[in-house]
């Protein structure tokens, strides 16, 4: 039996946190969908960040086949290393809304990344990662987003984000200065909830998907407030009052999600997942720029500023690329949310760059030496694997993924710009992502109460598209949540499989959209990330 389908993403979701919370009673619509349905940790990507875990979860593919890599893409093909924003048009399967429209469902997305310029589909997109200035215009259908503002719910400024705010927190704001910070997140939540419900009165779908994004900024800076094993370290009143406005937070979140499962019926299915779960960061910031420096592989231009804050990308407008000397350089990363290593190799003899018949050697030497970085000051490994692109990302896009992608034994990210030294303490708590995220559903033909064997991100499409009784195409490299169902539901609905996920239509005919994200707006992307500590 199919039936009407709901999935609420919450960026950055752990267990962690929402079982104490839940177990306080401040999560009771939480708790009783677990109680009346089933959970699972949610493994996410191999580097667990936003772009391409979103992007895996829509598309039940992984990176080597959809594309996305990072919140930028990586263009290595000119002289010197250049990037631009990662958008729709380089998302290069189809997406969950995609395959369902095309096979006659309706449905309702908003505030998923990658998802500009929106795709036609039969329902409504209301791209996340836009600027504010340009979201009203990035709403499909244009008439949803005028209907919107008629109803007075739509507000752009509200939905986005203040990225000078975001800057200076990121960069380190002291325990007195987060109440602003989680206040603007419970507003810009409270806005998306607002339009989420007009849209389900508006034009109710089959499918309706809503991503909420304040849980990962929030627990980035108040994680040590609200974490069991740390929060009794820190109770001055502007720590206690910081709290008490995290809880409120999550207490609301809770109620849009009762809210939502309420609107939507009981005859609905309801997904709860994360993009990627939660963790403290350690007390040390890595460089692996500066490291590299240190290695004889990089080299800065002489004006290159020194990070003397704990830093993980700078205050003013300044992109890595433009801070390396590339004549001088042979291994490099740009943007600290991928800790990834690109490895330049030289277009022509004599080139600058790693020549293509050294590059096997060039590349294995410096795995090794990056397994082998050690902290002086804790005498700690640092690195706790490396991934090379072929055993990462394999796939039709694998030559567009980093040649080495990091995991540092305490989750963070690294950081990119140039440091006296390439390990440093880092300034205020900080929390990072971790590969354990959430699933959670309840409703007619799921188990009730159980918790079952840890799926994959890829198998959470495959699993929604069995939910609205539609097939799942052979490539798709997820598979459906089975456990999750009743032995009853299973043997009188059986799974379909497809030999394409669009009839006629095969992956290499996704990307394209006709439509670009205007430039003024790709830099308003930009200096978001940067003011996350993203680039």
């Amino acid at each position: 039996m199919s039936a009407k389908t709901v999935i609420i993403g919450v960026d950055g979701a752990t267990y962690d946190i929402l079982d104490p919370l839940m177990a306080q009673g401040l999560m009771p619509n939480l708790a009783a969908l677990i109680a009346g349905g089933v959970r699972a940790v949610l493994k996410s990507t191999i580097h667990p960040l936003t772009p391409p875990a979103w992007a895996t979860l829509m598309t039940g593919v992984s990176p080597g086949t959809h594309g996305i890599f990072d919140f930028i893409k990586v263009d290595r093909s000119g002289a010197v290393p250049s990037y631009t924003l990662a958008t729709s048009e380089d998302l290069k399967a189809p997406t969950l809304w995609d395959i369902a429209s095309a096979r006659g469902k309706r449905v309702t997305t908003l505030n998923f990344p990658v998802m500009f310029p929106a795709r036609p589909v039969e329902g409504v997109v209301i791209p996340g990662y836009v600027p504010w200035s340009y979201l009203g215009r990035a709403i499909h259908p244009r008439s949803m987003a005028k209907r919107l503002k008629e109803l007075g719910v739509f507000k752009a400024s509200e939905m986005s984000t203040d990225w000078q705010h975001e800057r200076k927190a990121v960069q380190g704001l002291g325990d007195d200065q987060l109440d602003d910070w989680v206040n603007f997140h419970i507003t810009r939540e409270r806005r998306w909830q607002a339009t989420l419900l007009t849209v389900m009165d508006e034009d109710p779908c089959d499918l309706t998907a809503v991503l909420f994004d304040g849980v990962d900024r929030i627990q980035h800076l108040c994680w040590h407030l609200i974490d069991p094993a740390t929060r009794g370290d820190y109770t001055s009143p502007a720590n206690e009052a910081t709290r008490a406005l995290v809880l409120q937070y999550f207490g609301e979140l809770d109620g849009f999600i009762g809210q939502i499962v309420a609107k939507a019926g009981p005859e609905a299915r309801v997904f709860i997942v994360s993009d990627h779960g939660f963790t403290r960061a350690g007390t040390r910031i890595f460089y692996a720029n500066t490291w590299l420096e240190q290695q004889g592989l990089l080299a800065w231009k002489p004006d290159t500023p020194m990070d003397d804050q704990g830093r993980m990308a700078l205050d003013e407008n300044t992109e890595a690329s433009t801070l390396i000397d590339w004549d001088g350089t042979r291994a490099y990363s740009l943007s600290s949310s991928s800790n990834a290593i690109f490895i330049r190799t030289a277009r022509a003899p004599g080139e600058p760059g790693v020549q293509a018949q050294d590059y096997a050697a060039f590349r294995d030497d410096l795995v090794q030496r990056l397994l082998d970085v050690t902290d002086p000051a804790t005498g700690r490994k640092v690195v706790a694997e490396v991934h090379v692109r072929e055993t990462a990302f394999p796939g039709p896009n694998m030559t567009q993924a980093p040649d080495l992608t990091l995991r540092l034994y305490d989750y963070s990210f690294l950081s990119v710009l140039r440091a006296d030294q390439p390990c440093k303490d880092r300034r205020v708590p900080y929390a990072t992502h971790h590969p354990d995220g959430i699933f959670i559903a309840a409703g007619p033909g799921l188990r009730q109460g159980e918790v079952i064997e840890p799926l994959r991100i890829a198998d959470v499409t495959p699993t929604a598209l069995y939910s609205l009784g539609l097939p799942v195409a052979r490539s798709m490299e997820g598979q459906a949540a089975t456990g999750a169902f009743t032995i009853d539901h299973l043997m009188y609905n059986a799974l379909s499989v497809a030999d394409e996920a669009i009839p006629g239509q095969g992956a290499g005919q996704f990307g394209a959209t006709g439509e670009a994200l205007p430039e003024e707006a790709a830099e308003e992307i930009k200096e978001r990330l940067k003011a996350l500590g993203y680039m």
